[in-house]
């Protein structure tokens, strides 16, 4: 049929050590992630550049992981029309290019225009990054090659924060996407030499696009992504508007499901759903993304807030979440061959719940020693449960629907991840105002310990204050006091609720298949 392509027969590909082409994947894989996560810390910086509002410089942020996230769908039909390799090689072209016109960018927009071009070239990476690991590495090593690219998809998110305060504060904020360039010409050259030509395929694949579906999937996003993005500003469904993009996003992921089943020629096929292994081990690796991504976001937000942490003071308490990650990922992709996958799975959930328990011990006078510890047991934790999780969900698949799956997988992690993190911030804003409630009727003349605080401050106040001056300071400071109290149960209670959900996961762990199991 006219319509249709058969691909030529390539040569045999070249044996190549495994691991140096996992050198020549993960180096574009950790770019990119390290650059959703690398301007969180500028973001003041390129408000202050352009001239622009916070809200109007979070656009810089949502628009990459936007342009990212809509390539998710359209890759494993990209990688069926021109192959794995090409893709791949495409796609650091693009990224590089959104690098260089983001340094030269004269004002907010192009560098909005800049980043969306960024987040296209981002978006097939971190799939094609996967299925190449799980091609050329064999099945009974599917556990290293899962630690391999855990070392980008958790290590570099981890990193990318500090690098980006390093370069802002220490040069400026256009070096984050400087220092990329050569490194993404270094990858091109690796990817071009390094790794082998696509083997030739068996079936026709036929050259139409799904418009109509893909149009589905990236009005779904897009909408959800300014519905969570502008949600709490504009306080959720008091809004119409938000009650109408909520309900087009609803509504356009849900034709999307249907039109892809359906559909002769899906952009992706979501079928592979139907094994039972790829569909519960996505929902545990969302979970564990859940994990990282709200305590990335909430205890940098407790430690500044609460305990009066600078920025830069916070990354570096974070940073050795990110080394204990690096080496867990290598270590635990070499302990997969001995330890059956399930249990090793179970035991990093459990290790999680129990180091987001020990977060709930954090008050204002917390030293940084008791914020780092749960920080890296939660970090020993996320790769003994992320190997072995995602080994399980490629395992019963066959080669053919690596790169559906890959791209279904990180699409899938990325709306969960999304909406978890919205849902975070939302979560301490909101039970913060439940608690103030509650401990309000405590700052009453009724209550002795308020009368007895409120003089003991007004008497300090007065050696500096007029009387009236000084009973306004003495109150202004027990409402204050009051917020953070209210706001230190609402950390409380998220952290529960987290260690609650690695708990609840982990009977869904013994469902999936092992190599092993006749189950």
């Amino acid at each position: 049929m006219a319509d249709e392509v058969v691909i030529e027969q390539n040569e045999e590909g070249r044996k190549i050590n495994p691991y140096i082409v996992a050198i020549a994947v993960l180096l574009p894989s950790f770019l990119a992630l390290a650059a959703s996560s690398g301007t969180n810390v500028s973001q003041p910086h390129i408000a202050g550049f352009y001239g622009a509002t916070q809200y109007e410089t979070n656009t810089v942020i949502t628009c990459y992981i936007i342009s990212g996230g809509l390539m998710l769908p359209v890759t494993g039909y990209l990688v069926r029309l021109i192959g794995k390799k090409l893709l791949f090689m495409y796609s650091i072209i693009v990224f590089t290019l959104g690098c260089f016109l983001c340094i030269i960018s004269p004002n907010l927009i192009s560098l909005i225009l800049a980043r969306l071009i960024q987040g296209i070239g981002s978006g097939s990476i971190l799939p094609l990054c996967q299925a190449i690991l799980l091609e050329v590495f064999p099945p009974e090593q599917r556990g290293v090659a899962m630690g391999l690219f855990g070392v980008a998809a958790m290590f570099s998110p981890l990193a990318g924060p500090f690098m980006g305060g390093y370069l802002t504060d220490n040069f400026s904020w256009q070096w984050i996407f400087i220092v990329n360039i050569p490194l993404c010409i270094l990858s091109l050259i690796l990817v071009k030499f390094l790794v082998n030509d696509d083997p030739p395929p068996k079936l026709k694949y036929n050259k139409k696009f799904d418009i109509i579906g893909y149009s589905s999937i990236v009005i779904a996003m897009a909408c959800m992504q300014i519905v969570l993005d502008k949600g709490q500003q504009h306080n959720w469904f008091d809004e119409t508007w938000i009650c109408w993009l909520t309900g087009i996003c609803i509504f356009s992921f849900v034709f999307f499901y249907v039109w892809e089943l359906e559909y002769k020629y899906p952009v992706i096929d979501i079928r592979v759903f139907k094994d039972r292994n790829f569909l519960f081990a996505t929902i545990a690796s969302s979970f564990i993304n859940v994990m990282i991504y709200s305590t990335l976001l909430l205890v940098p937000m407790f430690i500044q807030s609460l305990i009066g942490y600078s920025p830069s003071m916070s990354g570096l308490t974070m940073f050795p979440r990110a080394i204990i990650c690096f080496i867990g990922l290598i270590v635990v992709g070499e302990i997969s061959k001995y330890v059956e996958s399930r249990i090793l799975a179970t035991i990093g959930f459990v290790i999680m719940a129990v180091s987001v328990l020990m977060l709930t011990q954090m008050n204002p006078q917390s030293s940084m020693e008791s914020i780092i510890l749960p920080n890296i047991l939660l970090c020993i934790g996320v790769p003994t449960a992320f190997v072995p999780i995602t080994a399980l969900a490629f395992q019963t698949l066959p080669a053919s629907k690596t790169a559906d799956a890959a791209s279904l997988h990180a699409l899938f992690k990325n709306i969960v991840t999304a909406v978890a993190t919205s849902a975070a911030s939302t979560f301490i804003a909101r039970v913060s105002q439940v608690y103030q409630n509650y401990y309000v009727s405590n700052l009453a003349p009724h209550n002795p310990m308020f009368r007895l605080k409120l003089a003991a401050l007004q008497t300090k106040f007065l050696h500096y204050y007029p009387a009236v001056a000084a009973s306004r300071k003495a109150n202004g400071m027990l409402y204050k006091e009051l917020l953070n109290q209210a706001r230190l149960g609402a950390f409380f209670d998220i952290f529960t609720v987290l260690a609650l959900l690695m708990i609840i996961i982990i009977p869904f762990i013994f469902i999936l298949k092992n190599k092993t199991s006749k189950s």
